[in-house]
């Protein structure tokens, strides 16, 4: 009698085991569906290189900055950013570079904040290449992030002598 108590016990501690086996088992693998699925601000950081800069004009036109259009952005974990984006084919400028810049090119510095709900992030811009942007903040509408692409626009149109346009900036992770 007493093998038989004792293989009825076996048995139960290791169905006991076996369940507690499987909930650890799902448990686990809940725990990694949910760390990977990394928030927005997480997905953003990192290093991007431009694809496509296109100016959307208020009246219908549209300028895509010149196919050898260069340019980078980077997005710090500690909410700080750089942007630089510049054509190519530029003619050499004369005197102090920093004074006498040629050429399309913006470039621009600060932090920035993600709001996860709206897809939107907001850059704080300490200096510009454009002055009147030193200070400022430009909020972005995010339409598209991945591992590999990020795309994003103004939130509002932004004034120029030739009217006032959106741009759509497309970037690709460096890896």
């Amino acid at each position: 009698m007493f093998p038989s108590m004792c293989s009825i016990r076996w048995e139960m501690v290791m169905k006991r085991q076996n369940s507690l086996g499987i909930a650890a088992f799902l448990g686990a693998a809940l725990l990694s569906q949910v760390a990977s699925a990394a928030s927005l601000a997480e997905q953003m950081i990192g290093t991007w290189e431009l694809i496509s800069n296109t100016e959307n004009y208020s009246d219908g036109s549209t300028y895509k900055w010149d196919p050898d259009a260069k340019g980078q952005l980077i997005l710090g974990v500690n909410g700080s950013f750089s942007l630089q984006i510049g054509v190519g084919a530029r003619k050499p400028a004369e005197g102090n570079p920093a004074l006498n810049p040629v050429g399309r090119y913006i470039g621009y510095f600060g932090s920035y904040t993600v709001n996860e709900t709206d897809k939107t992030f907001v850059f704080r811009i300490v200096r510009a290449s454009f002055p009147a942007w030193d200070g400022s903040e430009q909020k972005r509408v995010i339409s598209e992030i991945s591992d590999t692409t990020l795309t994003y626009k103004a939130e509002k149109p932004i004034p120029s002598p030739k009217g006032t346009f959106t741009p759509v900036l497309i970037w690709s992770r460096i890896k």
